[in-house]
């Protein structure tokens, strides 16, 4: 309830001074505007009570009609003879303002009136040409019957006091009542209070300056002041400063003085000029200054969000690129120092291979056939030029023109971690996990791959434990772990990085060897020795002498890897039948280890 009655207070006071300068303005522009029997020149209090209306609730929006058709009643009293004419006169006034208010949604830019040029135009077609129109028939029936004036005339003096006071007067008053008039003054940002009133203060004098001249007929000056006022000040300044030329040129006119007072006609002829001259004035600057200042608007916005992309540009974790055809970059931004190793000023002009440091096929591949291929997306995953120890993933899009391809986007994000996680689970996929040798899996993909080569100078080995169940028989099976993982890691030790080392389960090792039949053999042989001439020592402390068989293939063109193990297999069976703890080939050379030192 407390934070209620502030508010019912304020729009108490708001009301109050509405109506108070309906009737106040009404009064002025009844003694010093009208000769009594024509209508004014200029009628502001609509646009003020259209105003009011737009910032007030609906529920007390038919009270304040109800107090407007009272106040115009008592404003012509004041100044005019009573005549019960002031009913039909108060009644279509009130009747104007309340269907312009009905509409006020067309004119209404979320919730805020006039927060556009579409809403300023809106509301100049149809609240300030359209219904004053319509409604300035029965009102000149109404002047012609009371004050015996001609219906043409009154038609229009009407039509132009009416649409006057809605347009010059309803913007500036709306931002007075709603409470952020001097918001709206400043919201243009670049400058303070004190310059807009300079500024205010400079057209005032202009305008009572141009207005109050006879000699040089200087009325285009206003209009130029206006338009440069409302691109210095914003919107809500350029209609105070119409209110302002309206003022002064409505004051020098009825004195007869100004540019005006040239014509040689009576004071309604000079009113008519003068709002001639006010229309002219209002179709020509008023929308062009909205548009202005909505271009205005719009600039600051894209400069707000140029602003906020590039402080999420500083901060993002990826890096974007933009390439012509040629992929030539034009620009970048996010990470790129720490994805590419180049800072985001340095990289337009430079071509992708460059920036990439590579000329591998991928990279190629894809700049020779990216732009004309049916996809409009393209992945690329490659080591980071600047760093071995980071994997980079660019994702390609293109940017089309009149359907043409015309530019790529690239987004460049560390995949380092992911790719880590994946070959972790190859590895774990492809590896023993007794061992760590390759498994049967891991082995038939690295022994493809040497295919695939046309790598002709290896040769095929399996090697099995001998007695090996004997072992698990006598010493359990924690023995038999202890054998299995102290033979793959001495057959590890004998072997070099680009031999194919693999455990196919059981005690059963399959070796790739990359030399010939005789170096292969060599190789056995030291395998055959370092593990016969060391027993392995067991977790209880027990010795255990072990051996192993070796039969070993030579590849040969058009060989296949079951057929090479076959033959492996065979040599294997050759070694176990001369006594094991030996390797044999396939032509039956067999080699043994020398007699172990006692």
């Amino acid at each position: 309830m407390q934070a209620a009655r502030p508010d019912q207070s304020a729009a108490l006071f708001k009301v109050v001074l509405g109506l108070a300068l309906y009737v106040v303005t009404s009064a002025l522009i009844l003694r010093f505007a009208t000769d009594g029997h024509h209508h004014s020149t200029i009628w502001p209090g609509n646009g003020i009570i259209l105003a009011l209306l737009l910032n007030s609730s609906a529920a007390i929006r038919q009270p304040i009609l109800c107090l407007t058709f009272a106040a115009d009643i008592f404003a012509k009293s004041i100044v005019w003879p009573w005549t019960p004419w002031f009913f039909a006169s108060a009644f279509l006034n009130v009747a104007e303002i309340a269907w312009v208010a009905s509409l006020a949604r067309l004119y209404t830019s979320h919730d805020k009136p006039f927060g556009s040029a579409r809403t300023v135009l809106n509301f100049m077609l149809l609240a300030g040409l359209a219904i004053p129109f319509i409604i300035a028939t029965p009102a000149a029936l109404v002047s012609c019957t009371a004050y015996d004036g001609t219906f043409s005339l009154s038609f229009w003096s009407w039509f132009f006091s009416t649409s006057f006071g809605l347009l010059i007067f309803t913007p500036t008053f709306t931002a007075l009542f709603g409470g952020h008039f001097l918001q709206d003054l400043t919201d243009n940002g670049s400058y303070s209070l004190w310059k807009v009133g300079a500024v205010l203060l400079c057209q005032a004098a202009l305008s009572a300056l141009v207005f109050s001249r006879n000699k040089y007929p200087l009325l285009f000056i206003p209009a130029e002041a206006l338009i440069i006022s409302s691109l210095l000040i914003g919107e809500t300044g350029a209609a105070l400063s119409f209110m302002i030329i309206t003022i002064a040129g409505l004051v020098c006119t009825i004195g007869g003085i100004g540019p005006l007072g040239l014509i040689h006609t009576d004071r309604l002829g000079r009113d008519v000029m003068l709002q001639i001259y006010l229309f002219i004035l209002l179709l020509t600057e008023r929308p062009v200054s909205s548009i202005l200042m909505s271009k205005r608007a719009l600039i600051k916005r894209l400069t707000a969000r140029e602003q906020m992309l590039t402080l999420a540009m500083i901060n993002a974790a990826d890096s974007i690129l933009s390439f012509d055809r040629d992929w030539i970059c034009r620009w970048a931004g996010g990470a790129s120092l720490s994805l590419l190793g180049v800072a985001n000023e340095n990289l337009p002009t430079l071509r992708l291979c460059d920036i990439l440091e590579s000329h591998n096929r991928e990279v190629i591949t894809l700049m020779e056939t990216f732009f004309d291929a049916e996809q409009c997306v393209a992945i690329l995953e490659i080591i980071a030029p600047h760093t071995r120890d980071t994997t980079i993933e660019l994702n390609f899009r293109k940017v089309f023109d009149a359907g043409t391809a015309v530019a790529a986007i690239a987004t460049i994000h560390d995949v380092t971690r992911r790719k880590r996680k994946e070959d972790d689970i190859a590895r774990q996929s492809e590896s023993d996990p007794m061992t760590g040798l390759l498994n049967r899996a891991g082995f038939q993909k690295r022994i493809n791959a040497l295919f695939d080569s046309a790598y002709s100078d290896f040769s095929l080995a399996y090697i099995d434990a001998d007695h090996f169940k004997d072992i698990n028989d006598q010493y359990g099976h924690d023995a038999g772990d202890t054998v299995l993982k102290t033979i793959a890691a001495r057959i590890s030790r004998q072997t070099r990085e680009t031999d194919i080392v693999s455990r196919f389960g059981g005690d059963e090792f399959v070796l790739a060897i990359t030399r010939n039949q005789k170096d292969a053999l060599a190789t056995l042989e030291r395998i055959v020795q370092a593990i016969h001439n060391d027993p392995v020592t067991l977790d209880t402390g027990e010795t255990i002498l072990v051996s192993i068989s070796c039969g070993v293939a030579p590849y040969s063109v058009g060989v296949s890897v079951e057929s090479l193990l076959r033959q492996a297999d065979g040599a294997l069976y050759e070694a176990k039948k001369a006594g094991r703890n030996r390797a044999c080939g396939l032509s039956a050379v067999i080699v043994s280890p020398p007699p172990r030192a006692s």
